[in-house]
């Protein structure tokens, strides 16, 4: 397995935020045992005792997600579900596309549940516009730890996976996020884009070439 670590996608996901603590979404891509294009996406910040509550308002600014889905659902026919916990296997998880609340991906420690808005079924590639998904365990909090590429602390919410190589495949997407100080009961709202994909090797070379421009012209 062979992690590649999008920094150009971290240092740009910021959009806007209501805290100072909230500094963005990271994504990182793996490429997985099976072959498949694995990207997990956290959301970061530069203090610490704090509890992520939910994620919401989710926005699919442009392209198409793809996302691959191997838990249970599918051996019946299904197209899968983005539900996560027992309905996949441990062996099969790095494969499948999920959402969490809880920055783990253990059978014990999934906590997350579906908003109303998020659709199980009918067209998964794409997680639905206005969903969300949030925290199924509040007597058991869920803490942002350290660690990440950024420094700081984050917490992990969701893992998208694409059948093989995606070079050339390229998305954005948006969404609101909530989380509070440890011991306390009032939310903090923040927001940003993230990216997933990674972009033709012409459409990098047409990048450069447009930001030549820009300098040239300045």
């Amino acid at each position: 397995m062979t992690r590649f670590v999008l920094a150009t996608v971290a240092a740009s996901t910021l959009a806007s935020a209501a805290s100072a603590s909230f500094t963005g979404y990271s994504v990182e891509r793996v490429i997985t045992t099976g072959g498949n294009s694995q990207y997990q996406v956290f959301a970061n910040f530069s203090a610490n005792n704090l509890v992520f509550l939910n994620a919401f308002s989710f926005v699919n600014v442009s392209g198409n997600m793809n996302a691959r889905h191997q838990d249970f659902l599918t051996a019946d026919g299904e197209v899968g579900t983005w539900q996560a916990g027992s309905s996949v296997s441990a062996a099969d998880r790095p494969e499948d596309s999920w959402v969490t609340a809880s920055g783990l991906a253990t059978s014990s420690g999934w906590g997350s549940a579906l908003d109303p808005g998020f659709a199980n079924g009918g067209i998964v590639q794409n997680i639905n516009n206005g969903a969300g998904w949030y925290d199924a365990t509040p007597g058991t909090a869920n803490p942002i730890q350290a660690g990440g590429t950024q420094g700081g602390y984050r917490i992990l919410l969701a893992q998208i996976v694409r059948s093989g190589d995606d070079v050339g495949q390229f998305s954005t997407h948006s969404m609101q996020l909530a989380w509070k100080v440890a011991g306390t009961t009032t939310a903090i709202f923040g927001n940003g884009s993230f990216q997933i994909g990674v972009p033709a090797p012409g459409a990098m070379a047409l990048l450069g070439l447009a930001g030549l421009a820009g300098r040239r012209r300045r």
